[in-house]
C-alpha cells in the first residue's frame, strides 16, 4: 500500500513546551518551510507513521548542517533534538535552545544528554537524534555510535527511522554553503519497545541501523521519482 504524499502532517499538535515557546517554534518552522520550498523543492512521506502523541525517538542519517530543519519542517509536533555543545554560544546558542535544542558533548551524548533526552521524552515531546554522530562523508549510512542502542533500550518509547536525500548534494562537508537541491523526507514505521526486549545492544544497534538504510534507500528513490517530474 502506498504513502500518502503530503507537506503538512494531520496528526493533533502535542504541547510539550510552553505556549510561547510553541508560537516561536511553528514561526520559524513557517519560515523555513516556505523558504526552503522555493529554494530546495523538498517532499516529505510517511508522516503518519509518527505516533500522535507521547515520547518519540527520532533517528536519521547525518548528511549536512541543514538537516535538523527538515526533519521538523512536515510535522505538526515540535521536535527537540541534540546539537554539539560548541554551538551553544552567544545569540546561536539562545537560538538553538528557543527552538527545542540541547548540548551534548562531541564524543556522544553523555550523562547530561541522557538526562535531558529522558526528560523531554518522559514530557511527551519528539527527540531527534543522529546515531551517526557525524555529517557523512559520502551521502551514505555510516556506522552507529553504541550508545543509541543504550538509549533505545532504556527509554522504552517508539524509535522512528527517518531518512533524508538531496542534502548531500546540496551541502556536503566539503562545501562552504549550500547550493538549491531537491530533498525528500521519508518517516519510516517505529519500532516499538517490544521489539527490543531480549536483545542484546549489538542486536539492537543492527536492527536499528538495517531499518535506518531501508528508509533512507526508500528516501532516494522517492527523491529520484520527484526530480524526473
Amino acid at each position: 500500500m502506498s504513502v500518502r504524499t503530503t507537506t503538512r502532517t494531520e496528526e493533533p499538535a502535542r504541547r510539550d513546551r510552553s505556549r510561547g515557546l510553541l508560537v516561536w517554534y511553528q514561526f520559524v518552522q513557517l519560515i523555513c518551510a516556505g523558504l526552503s520550498m522555493i529554494l530546495m523543492r523538498w517532499r516529505s512521506s510517511g508522516q503518519g507513521n509518527i505516533p500522535a502523541d507521547g515520547g518519540v525517538l527520532l533517528v536519521c542519517n547525518h548528511l549536512s548542517f541543514l538537516d535538523v530543519f527538515f526533519l521538523g519542517i512536515p510535522l505538526r509536533r515540535p521536535l527537540n533534538y541534540v546539537a554539539r555543545s560548541t554551538l551553544f554560544v552567544s545569540f546561536v546558542g539562545v537560538f538553538i535552545r528557543s527552538v527545542g535544542g540541547f548540548p551534548i558533548q562531541r564524543e556522544g551524548i553523555g550523562a547530561s544528554g541522557m538526562k535531558e533526552t529522558m526528560k523531554r521524552l518522559k514530557a511527551g515531546g519528539i527527540v531527534a537524534l543522529f546515531p551517526e554522530g557525524t555529517r557523512s562523508s559520502d551521502g551514505e549510512l555510516g556506522p552507529l555510535k553504541p550508545g543509541i542502542a543504550v538509549l533505545a533500550m532504556r527509554l522504552g518509547v517508539p524509535v522512528v527511522p527517518v531518512g533524508l536525500a538531496g542534502l548531500f548534494e546540496s551541502w556536503p562537508r566539503t562545501q562552504l554553503v549550500p547550493v538549491p537541491h531537491p530533498v525528500r523526507i521519508h518517516y519510516g514505521q517505529p519500532i516499538m519497545p517490544d521489539e527490543l526486549a531480549g536483545l542484546d545492544t549489538e542486536a539492537v544497534t543492527a536492527l536499528i541501523r538495517c531499518r535506518m538504510d531501508l528508509i533512507h534507500h526508500d528516501a532516494r528513490q522517492a527523491l529520484s521519482r520527484d526530480m524526473e517530474y
